[in-house]
Parts: C-alpha cells; sequence; structure tokens
C-alpha cells in the first residue's frame, strides 16, 4: 500500500468535504449548538456557584451523545455511495491505485475532516467556557473532547460501512439514521424499560451497555470526568465493582474497537459490491 497514494487520495476527500454544503451546513449546525449549550451551562454553573469545565463538560456531553453520532454515520455514509452514482468511483478504480488504497485513502481524508469540524466547534466552546467560566478544570474538557473524537471515528467507520454496499444515496443515509435511532433508542431509556420488564440483572444490562456505542462513550465520559457511576443505576454500580480501575482501559478499547472493526468488514462488501 503505497502512503503517497493514501495521502493524495485523502487530501482529496478533505478538499471536497471543505467544499460540500451539508459538510459546511453540518459545522455551522454543530458550532452554534455546542456555542449555545457552553453558554447556557456556564451561566447555570455560575449561578450555582460551580464554575469551571468540569459540571459543563457533563452537560455538554450530552448533546454530543445525541449529534456526533448523526453527523459521523450520515458523512460515512455519503462517502462511497455518492461517488459510485455519479460514476466517479468507477473512473477512480481504473487508474493505476488499488482498491484498498481508495478505500482506506477516503476513510482517512474523511476522518481528518471529521475531526477539524469536531475540534473547532469544541474548541470555540471551550474557550468560551474558559474566558466565561474560569479554566480550573480543563483537563476535563481535553478528556471529552478526545472521547468525542473517538465516538465521532467510530460512528464514520459505521456509516463507511453502510455506504459500502448502498446502491443509492437516499437508500445509504435511510440505514443511516434508522441506525442512529436505535443507538439512541437502546440507549438509557431503552435498557431501563428492558430492564424492569425483562428483570435483567446488573450484568446482563451491562453487557447491552457495552454494545452500544453511545452508552459505551457516555459510560467513559462519567467515568473519565471523575464523577461516580452510581448516577447511571445498577450498570454503573457493577463496572465498578466487577471492573475497578481497569474498567477506563476497557471502555476506551471498546470506542477503539467501533472506529477499526467496521473497516475490513466495509472493504470486503467494497470489493464485492464494485468488483462484480
Amino acid at each position: 500500500m503505497d502512503a503517497l497514494i493514501l495521502r493524495t487520495i485523502g487530501e482529496k476527500e478533505v478538499r471536497a468535504g471543505l467544499r460540500n454544503r451539508w459538510f459546511l451546513l453540518y459545522t455551522a449546525l454543530f458550532l452554534v449548538l455546542s456555542v449555545a449549550f457552553a453558554t447556557v451551562a456556564v451561566a447555570g454553573s455560575t449561578l450555582t456557584g460551580q464554575p469551571g469545565f468540569g459540571r459543563t463538560s457533563a452537560g455538554l456531553m450530552n448533546l454530543m451523545l445525541l449529534i456526533v453520532p448523526l453527523i459521523g454515520l450520515t458523512i460515512g455514509a455519503q462517502a462511497i455511495v455518492a461517488e459510485r452514482e455519479d460514476r466517479f468511483l468507477e473512473f477512480q478504480l481504473a487508474q493505476p491505485v488499488g482498491s484498498a488504497e481508495v478505500y482506506l485513502g477516503k476513510y482517512l481524508g474523511a476522518a481528518a475532516s471529521l475531526v477539524l469540524m469536531l475540534a473547532f466547534g469544541l474548541g470555540v466552546s471551550g474557550v468560551l467556557l474558559a474566558i466565561r467560566g474560569g479554566a480550573t478544570d480543563a483537563g476535563a474538557f481535553l478528556l471529552l473532547v478526545l472521547l468525542t473524537m473517538l465516538l465521532g471515528l467510530g460512528m464514520l467507520s459505521v456509516g463507511f460501512l453502510v455506504s459500502s454496499f448502498a446502491p443509492r444515496t437516499a437508500a445509504a443515509l435511510g440505514i443511516a439514521l434508522t441506525l442512529w435511532l436505535v443507538f439512541v433508542m437502546l440507549g438509557d431509556l431503552g435498557l431501563m424499560g428492558s430492564a424492569a420488564i425483562m428483570k435483567m440483572t446488573p450484568a446482563t444490562l451491562l453487557g447491552l451497555t457495552f454494545i452500544n456505542p453511545l452508552d459505551v462513550y457516555k459510560l467513559a465520559g462519567v467515568n473519565l470526568l471523575q464523577s461516580s457511576l452510581e448516577v447511571l443505576g445498577p450498570a454503573g454500580s457493577y463496572a465498578i465493582d466487577r471492573f475497578g480501575a481497569g474498567l477506563t482501559w476497557l471502555l476506551l478499547a471498546l470506542l477503539a474497537l467501533w472506529v477499526v472493526a467496521p473497516l475490513p468488514i466495509g472493504y470486503w462488501l467494497f470489493r464485492r459490491t464494485d468488483f462484480r
């Protein structure tokens, strides 16, 4: 695999992303929501006499749980199928480049664009928090940024998997939105309702929590922000008792798995779809 080819394809994807009106719309929406939420959080923290990053970071995390997976899934879902529809992908694959280089180069370019967008939106929010609330716990906010980027890249990988086999952009976006709804609905509210009806044990509840990347992100965020996992109910308490200090590394490994695991599956589907 040629690093120069990967870089060339990746840079082309970044430039295309920065010119894409949907990407620009996502960036503007993410920036506005992040800044607005940070402003409200700082005002609330000041009123309660607890300014700083820690309290506001925990609140900002709830916004990230909804918007970042949606952005990652939809960007990834359009990445390949859009070029398949306009026949540009066919032109690319006819060049002296490998299919793996095309696939990985596109992912790296989309990942760089997504990271830039998240860094920009969260960076502006962080500056606002520092000015209005003081930088007493900036480490907590930086941890939240890194976790959010990991979640976004994981959802981007899932979106790429969808884009690898979807015949049309509309179908890919439909699948991506359905997955987003499933992840959200199977989050806290879904698990709490299922646990009450099916009388799940804490171990079963924690296992189901580990399957959902949004729940893993929330567990990791609460844990790294040095809040008590007991606020997450029986699953949080059981996680502390079962894994102790190793829980943080387990959660980070699960998030990293969501970034890595969908890519080889997506590439296999990509080859089956575009090399028949």
